[in-house]
């Protein structure tokens, strides 16, 4: 089989928000840049299916205020430095946007985009940026998933494959952005699109490249998991959930229970709320892993409501004021990554990062509406200092040897025999299993140390088998493989912070415990296997 091979100066991997954005911004500085995506350009990322709200300081809403709503929800163990920049430029940002032909409607404290609708209400970001992007001159290289990154000293490309006719790729580069998002398949119930598998995480993983908080996985509270219907969130009005409607199998009221504030759930309370819920099911008060959202006693005055119209429409079939309706937390997205700089980068020369493959921003607990404005602020970013970067470098190229090496990778996939224990099909149900079960809301070191033995069973009976006779088979037991090095290090990471703090919640260690572990768990490959360090946590204006 033919090799491709492209020369670019800037490519960026992934074609979400951060990664369009990125892709502009740095073509905008006169660079040639080329946007690799594992989907057609703009799908298959959260982006597109995110609720298309921006949490930014305007209106009412002062910088320093949102700069203490990101700490404080994050638990203060957000990289205080990163959260400045965010909220210093977020505003600046937006006229941008317009430019690119992005439609919004403001409000105090930010904004929500409009010309989207459910379930992708993001596309009325992604869909101009996207337009914008290709008109600038962008190119595209489109359903081919980036496995690897290459370097000598500095970063000078990467390799991957085409997931339609399998042929390979090899792209040289002056400066990498990895935009890739994050891994919320990871986990068995969550709602992230299927191509979400930490694809970023483990090729800077990888390449030495320290990664931060991966213990911090956040859920949205409140996900549908009826039997026959697909996972998806649920925004439930505050005026809905303070009638008693979410219910555990005895029927016990969890909002009034919990002491809840419905008007937070989806914006600074999100981790409280998840476990609130979680506990129901860990201490048997839930009917498997779900609890019960009842609207058969739903006051006459909101029987009416939007929202119960809204689900009866999308619920067809489901008598949704007279029978309850299964609902569980969701991971949302992870709150740990890549570790970066302001300029995003990386420990490694010429590679940048930016969205949610990236760690530091959100510490614990992310703000709703804070992940699109981390994207447009730390995509231009790195899309800027990328390009700054790639203008300075002298052209280089992948080196042969290490090209045939990563070919052969794919080769050896394709050669292996079929079987269950190599079975991508097969094998990512089980990671998604173990990991919800055994390291997801409610963790334990009992749990834990059974979740990583688990895992460490699967890496060697499955791992060496994993097979793809079709270029779409061989994404699936690469992303496979992603996933178990993702939850691996989930796993470690989790073993390590001895405390409960934001979306991380020990049963054993239930409290949050500032004066040992107001501290960053970092985790790094090496030879020997993956070094752990405990930084501090870098504060500049807000302390506890």
């Amino acid at each position: 089989m033919t090799i491709k091979v492209i020369d670019t100066d800037v490519l960026v991997i992934g074609s979400g928000a951060a990664g369009l954005r990125a892709a502009i911004e740095a073509r905008r500085r006169g660079v040639e840049v080329l946007l690799a995506s594992k989907s057609v350009t703009g799908l298959a990322n959260c982006s597109i299916f995110s609720g298309g709200l921006f949490t930014v300081a305007v209106g009412k809403m002062t910088n320093e205020e949102h700069f203490a709503m990101t700490i404080v929800a994050g638990k203060y163990i957000n990289d205080q430095r990163l959260v400045e920049v965010l909220v210093d430029e977020a505003a600046s940002r937006l006229p941008e946007l317009q430019e690119y032909g992005v439609k919004f409607a403001m409000r105090d404290g930010g904004c929500r985009v409009i010309n989207g609708s459910f379930p992708t209400q993001g596309a009325g970001l992604i869909s101009p940026l996207t337009k914008f992007a290709k008109d600038a001159g962008v190119k595209m290289l489109e359903s081919t998933m980036i496995t690897d990154l290459s370097s000598d000293e500095t970063v000078n490309g990467a390799f991957g494959f085409n997931v339609l006719n399998g042929r390979r790729i090899t792209v040289n580069a002056n400066a990498v952005v990895l935009a890739t998002g994050g891994a919320g398949q990871t986990y068995r119930r969550n709602d992230n699109p299927a191509r979400m598998t930490g694809d970023g995480y483990v090729m800077a993983y990888e390449m030495g490249l320290p990664l931060i908080d991966m213990e911090f996985i956040q859920c949205l509270p409140i996900g549908c998991a009826e039997p026959g219907y697909p996972m998806f969130m649920l925004l439930v009005p505050p005026s809905i959930l303070q009638c008693g409607v979410l219910q555990n199998i005895h029927g016990e009221d969890i909002v009034n229970k919990y002491s809840l504030d419905p008007k937070l759930a989806y914006s600074t309370h999100r981790d409280a709320w998840t476990i609130a819920i979680a506990k129901e099911v860990y201490d048997g008060r839930g009917e498997d892993d779900t609890i019960l959202l009842n609207l058969t006693n739903l006051p006459k005055g909101l029987r009416e409501h939007q929202f119960v119209q809204f689900l009866s429409e999308l619920f067809k079939g489901f008598p949704v004021l007279t029978k309850p309706m299964h609902v569980t937390p969701l991971t949302h997205t992870f709150l740990g990554g890549v570790q970066i700089d302001e300029k995003c980068r990386t420990g490694l020369p010429g590679l940048f990062a930016a969205g949610e493959v990236t760690g530091g921003i959100h510490g614990a607990n992310r703000v709703g509406g804070n992940a699109l404005t981390e994207c447009i602020v730390y995509g231009a970013r790195a899309g800027q200092y990328a390009a700054e970067h790639a203008k300075t470098t002298p052209k280089k190229q992948a080196d042969k040897a290490w090209v045939k090496q990563k070919i052969e990778k794919i080769n050896e996939i394709e050669r292996r025999e079929p079987s269950n224990l190599g079975n991508p099909k097969l094998v990512k149900p089980r990671i998604k299993k173990i990991m919800w079960e055994k390291a997801g809301i409610i963790r334990s070191q009992q749990n834990l140390t059974a979740a990583q033995a688990e895992l460490t069973q699967l890496r060697d009976e499955n791992l060496p088998k994993m097979y793809g006779k079709k270029p779409y088979e061989v994404r699936a037991a690469l992303e496979a493989i992603n996933l178990f090095n993702v939850a691996s290090l989930v796993v470690k990471a989790a073993l390590v912070r001895k405390e409960s703090r934001g979306a991380h919640y020990r049963a054993d260690y239930p409290d949050q415990d500032d004066k040992k572990w107001l501290k960053h768990v970092v985790l790094t490959k090496k030879t020997e296997g993956t070094e752990v360090h405990i930084r501090p946590v870098i504060m500049t204006k807000l302390f506890p």
